[in-house]
């Protein structure tokens, strides 16, 4: 096994070094396909051998013999494994042997499909006339009034966003312009591959600077220089003239213009940057703001851009009536990418009957790798994909096994991304920060789309373009890393018993039984949708995840998946936890929130992996948090070192005490407390060192009171709290002073007479405040001068006696958001709110309708807000009045489910 362990390793670098050079076609792809293969079989032989030592381990089999049923089928084992370590040999001692015959070159002998990309690139293509560029007049006017800045001695200038989204297309344009030529005679433009050759790149600036203006004197001897030399004949040339622009179109690191950049300083020039990557597009822009971000065409300019293409000539970019939904189809796929609308607009524009039009849009996703018409657009994408270091490749895959146009929230995919492996374990790290780290730069290099943060800017979710998507979903097919079976591609069914299978996304009706499959090792259910499978043959199954499928129970079988690292049961009608799951002694993740499960079984916390426990449910007639209860009274504690998450419990006096224990928790929500279970619990918070989330919840739907006054001090890193429940003496604790990194603040039910925000308002982090039901009793709220520096979103929800509010000059100076929620005696605007310059949107639900009266007479205090919205309720429906400089300018009602 070490022996094989070792091969693992050498496979595994081979890899590595195989993603970074190779072209994605030809022989010596198939023979990395086939080595890639070989690595599969050997992690799951010794997948296979963890399993099997942790099984017998787990029992004591290996201290007895009294059972010859195990024993024979240890022995048997035992020879399975060693036949399959012999067979791994002779396929690798086989695979070697191909290669020279086949005369598979290496990867130095070829040329990377980036090199490929790279080269191709030819500025005289990439410029479109005026009319031609759709969705980027202010992008375009914006750089041109930065390029001409005559005030500025010099600027490094980055346009950067997701490939295909038009950055080159978009500077050479304005590079070719006639007011560009005329403002700047020394022009250079020049594509940096990811393989650059500095000497290259500072020679071929030197010939298209210098070649029509001074000829033969500068260009001689310049083939033969190296770096020192190249950059002082450009350094001396430039000093003679005093503007000139370069251009250094797809950049993919920082560290060519740290080399390069004092050659520039001394000039009044301007250097454009084009990269897909957020972080490297900052980094070198300099004024640090002079940096233009594309973002992808909204529906109305691809159609537009897309029309244009797909009908003109003798149709005038107007489509006829017949291929309407078709081509609302396609621009759909296309997603605002201007590179598929173009590329996908001139496919079509040679066809013109309706069944050419619908086949095209169905056989889409085929087509984007069998196409010749579609390769650019295609390795444009890939080219990003290529350039992913190795430990982001798996983590970008991935996420293509979710349904088209997800919403991925960042907890979940963080958890899979851990149990499935993914992750680099580091020091004074845990694993769910780094795979953080590594969504963040999936972000960051554009190939996933940010779609909601926080307050503070924290990823919540993200999505996949679509055209991104099916690059994923082709790419994890080639190297069998995931099997999609969707309504698109449900042909796949008929496949689901072929033994390779590692990962399968499951997102439509499955009629037939999912096969044996012995080297699945995740499972994702993404439909509301019932299905058959026997986990008898799966003992490889590292997630199982089967949010809302139509079950209500789970097989005994599914306790013997030793691997079974993550099991989601989300929103399911489970109802009890088979006493077999205690065999998942890898279990990191345990979800069975949303279900009807009633009670927690105490084996639960014998489980000494645990990462995530969410046990929570929702009582949707008043909307309160339920938490999961223990079976019996705990007599021990909780087993795992690891728990992180533990959302929600219901308390009780020894679970309270019990808590203590898990000194890793970060996120903890505890419900039903009692008054009798404050000293306790306080004590075992305090233990929680590393806690930055902490929900509490008194019991008698939050009427009871909280004793949290021993809670001091808190967890240091504590960056969101929730508090349901009354407070004591109605004032905060004292130990809320020591917040200092909180961000995020809810209080509901707390009844509290002294003004909460005499204490709040010098917290320097805190970005968030929600104060509901009752939080303050008080008549006023007074937010003082130069209070709640760093406030963002602000909410006062519910507040019954409340009857003003009043903003002194530069209170919430960075408040953004302002809702008002049925404060039932508020009649009046908030006194001094047209202090509050930043704000950019104001909602209120409910309100008096004096308060309404009283917007419309004063609507000079709030003319600066860009929008403002007052929802009321009426006849059973919504009704709100979009407010603009005092005047209503729009009504709309809509039935009534659930508040905005």
């Amino acid at each position: 096994m070490e022996e094989i362990k070792s091969e693992m390793e050498m496979i595994q670098a081979f890899l590595i070094h195989a993603d970074k050079t190779m072209n994605g076609d030809g022989p010596t792809a198939v023979w990395v396909a086939q080595v890639r293969e070989i690595a599969y079989c050997i992690e799951d032989v010794i997948d296979e051998f963890t399993s099997f030592v942790g099984e017998n381990m787990s029992f004591g089999f290996w201290n007895s013999t009294a059972n010859g049923l195990r024993v024979s089928r240890n022995i048997k084992a035992w020879h399975d494994i060693a036949r399959q370590l012999q067979n791994i040999k002779i396929k690798i001692t086989s695979i070697s042997e191909r290669r020279t015959r086949y005369g598979v070159k290496g990867f130095d002998e070829g040329s990377s499909i980036k090199d490929a990309i790279g080269r191709s690139t030819d500025i005289s293509t990439l410029h479109k006339e005026e009319d031609d560029i759709v969705g980027l007049k202010s992008d375009k006017e914006k750089l041109i009034k930065w390029l001409k800045d005559v005030a500025a001695e010099h600027k490094e200038i980055s346009v950067c966003g997701m490939g295909g989204v038009g950055k080159t297309t978009l500077v050479a344009q304005i590079f070719k312009s006639k007011q560009i030529q005329q403002e700047f005679q020394w022009r250079a433009w020049v594509t940096v591959s990811k393989s650059y050759n500095k000497d290259n790149i500072l020679r071929e600036i030197i010939k298209q600077l210098f070649h029509e203006k001074k000829g033969e004197m500068v260009m001689q001897g310049i083939d033969g220089m190296d770096t020192r030399g190249l950059a002082e004949k450009l350094h001396v040339n430039l000093e003679c003239y005093e503007r000139c622009l370069i251009v250094l179109d797809d950049v993919w690191d920082v560290s060519l213009w740290h080399e390069i950049k004092d050659v520039f300083n001394t000039t009044k020039g301007r250097i454009i940057f084009t990269t897909r990557n957020i972080e490297i597009a900052s980094s070198l822009a300099s004024p640090a703001d002079h940096v233009v971000n594309l973002n992808p065409l909204k529906y109305d300019e691809a159609s537009k851009l897309f029309y244009s293409i797909a009908f003109r000539g003798d149709r005038d970019g107007k489509c006829p009536p017949e291929l309407e939904d078709s081509a609302r189809g396609i621009i759909d796929k296309c997603d605002g990418l201007p590179l598929a609308v173009v590329t996908l607009g001139s496919l079509l524009n040679t066809k013109h009957s309706v069944i050419e039009w619908n086949d095209t849009l169905k056989s889409l996703n085929w087509m984007l790798t069998n196409r010749p018409q579609l390769e650019k657009m295609s390795n444009i994408l890939m080219l990003s994909f290529y350039d992913l270091p190795h430990y982001l490749k798996n983590c970008f895959l991935y996420c293509s096994a979710f349904p088209e146009d997800s919403f991925i929230k960042r907890k979940r995919i963080v958890r899979l991304w851990v149990a499935e492996g993914f992750i680099e374990e580091r020091d004074e790290m845990t694993m769910e920060d780094i795979a953080e780290q590594y969504l963040n730069e999936l972000v960051l290099r554009n190939l996933l789309c940010a779609e909601k943060r926080n307050n503070w800017e924290r990823l919540k979710s993200f999505r996949m373009h679509d055209l991104v998507r099916e690059m994923a979903i082709s790419i994890s097919k080639k190297q069998n890393f995931c099997m999609t079976v969707d309504e698109q591609r449900n042909s796949n069914v008929r496949r689901l018993s072929v033994s390779n299978v590692r990962r399968l996304s499951l997102q439509c009706t499955c009629q037939e039984e999912l096969g044996k499959m012995p080297c699945l090792r995740s499972l994702l259910l993404f439909a509301k949708i019932g299905f058959s499978c026997t986990f008898n043959n799966k003992r490889l199954l590292r997630v199982l995840h089967l949010k809302n499928a139509s079950i209500d129970s789970i097989p005994d079988a599914v306790g013997d998946l030793f691997n079974l690292r993550y099991l989601c049961l989300k929103c399911t009608k489970v109802k009890v936890l088979p006493r077999r799951l205690k065999m998942l002694q890898n279990l990191q993740t345990l979800d069975v929130s949303l279900t009807d499960v009633q009670e927690i079984p105490n084996w639960v916390t014998k489980l000494p992996k645990l990462r995530h426990v969410l046990i929570y449910k929702v009582d949707h007639q008043d909307n309160t948090l339920l938490g999961g209860s223990m079976k019996k009274k705990q007599k021990h504690a909780w087993d795992s070192k690891e728990l992180q998450t533990l959302k929600a419990i219901s308390s009780n006096s020894e679970i309270v005490r019990r808590v203590g224990g898990l000194a890793q928790l970060r996120k903890f929500v505890i419900v039903e407390v009692k008054p009798s279970h404050g000293a306790e619990l306080c004590a075992s918070i305090k233990k929680m060192t590393f806690l930055d989330f902490l929900e509490i919840r008194s019991t008698n739907g939050g009427e009871e009171p909280l004793e949290l006054e021993n809670l001091d001090p808190p967890p240091p890193f504590l960056e969101t709290l929730v508090l349901m429940g009354r407070l004591k003496n109605g004032s905060l604790p004292s130990w809320f002073k020591c917040l200092k990194n909180l961000k995020k603040l809810t209080l509901s039910l707390s009844k509290l007479t002294e003004n909460p925000l005499l204490l709040l308002q010098s917290l320097p982090n805190l970005v968030e405040l929600h104060l509901s039901n009752n939080s303050y009793a008080g008549k006023v709220l007074i937010f003082q001068e130069k209070s709640f520096p760093s406030l963002k979103a602000l909410e006062l929800k519910e507040l019954s006696e409340l009857n003003q509010i009043t903003i002194e000059k530069e209170a919430m100076q960075c408040l953004n958001y302002f809702n008002l929620v049925r404060c039932n005696e508020l009649k009046a605007l908030p006194e001094g709110i047209e202090h509050l310059t930043t704000l950019k949107e104001l909602y209120m639900e409910e309100m008096p309708e004096e308060l309404s009266e009283s917007m419309q007479g004063g609507g000079d205090k709030i003319s600066h807000i860009p929008k403002v919205e007052f929802w009321n309720r009426i006849d059973g429906k919504w009704r709100r009045c979009q407010m603009s400089y005092g005047r209503v300018c729009e009504e709309k009602e809509r039935s009534l489910v659930t508040s905005h």
